[in-house]
């Protein structure tokens, strides 16, 4: 599947996946993690923390909700300067997947491609701690469901209305990251089993670039 050309082909669509790559050249292999814009079945644009130069190799490592996707792909171009609140911006045409994970890949596209600006919910529990913003007291304490870069499922041991706009601290392996958040939804009565943990979406309004990197690297280690 080489190539440019080829890689036009191909539909892109606006999913979201944190990813680990490796320059392939043996004398100057550097380790980088980063997030895609959009993703297609003959390439991506992604957001990196450094610029590489165009025609560079890489080993390129996707987490996705069922697992890792493995390929090898090619630098097409690099931009100049940091998008506005991410990362240097890449076009990657993948050069080499194997059957299955080519599979992997299809049904990825199939499952998340038609959801506008999918953010994959990625397994992830870890502990958070959440303060309502503007307020000072003792922090509420939960656990995480499943992450995206847009947001994650949040338990906690009493229910938050939606609309609650929230400070929160994520304590990963790799330290504690900050965020700002604001409860999307709660899971309804109905759906609720008796007694704590509680269900809740929260959207994120504000995640900085070096945390959504660390982030990244969390849920791809992860996989």
């Amino acid at each position: 599947m080489a190539h440019g050309q080829a890689n036009r082909l191909f539909p892109r669509y606006s999913i979201q996946l944190p990813l680990l790559h490796k320059t392939k050249a043996p004398a100057c292999i550097r380790a980088g993690v980063g997030w895609t814009r959009n993703l297609s079945e003959g390439g991506a644009c992604v957001e990196l923390a450094e610029r590489l130069q165009p025609r560079v190799l890489l080993h390129v490592l996707l987490r996705t909700d069922r697992g890792a996707i493995e390929l090898e792909a090619e630098v097409a171009w690099a931009s100049e300067a940091a998008a506005e609140g991410g990362g240097i911006l890449h076009g990657l045409t993948f050069a080499r997947i194997a059957p299955d994970q080519l599979q992997a890949l299809q049904t990825l596209i199939v499952s998340k491609g038609q959801v506008q600006l999918a953010g994959v919910r990625l397994p992830l529990e870890i502990a958070v701690a959440c303060q309502p913003k503007g307020k000072s007291g003792q922090a509420l304490r939960g656990l995480t469901g499943d992450i995206s870069r847009a947001g994650l499922l949040l338990l906690l041991p009493e229910v938050l209305p939606p609309g609650s706009a929230l400070d929160i601290i994520l304590h990963t392996p790799k330290g504690p990251l900050a965020a700002e958040g604001v409860v999307a939804w709660v899971e309804p009565p109905a759906g609720r089993a008796v007694g704590p943990p509680y269900r809740h979406g929260l959207r994120f309004t504000y995640l900085g670039w070096s945390t959504s990197l660390s982030l990244g690297l969390c849920l791809t280690e992860a996989a």
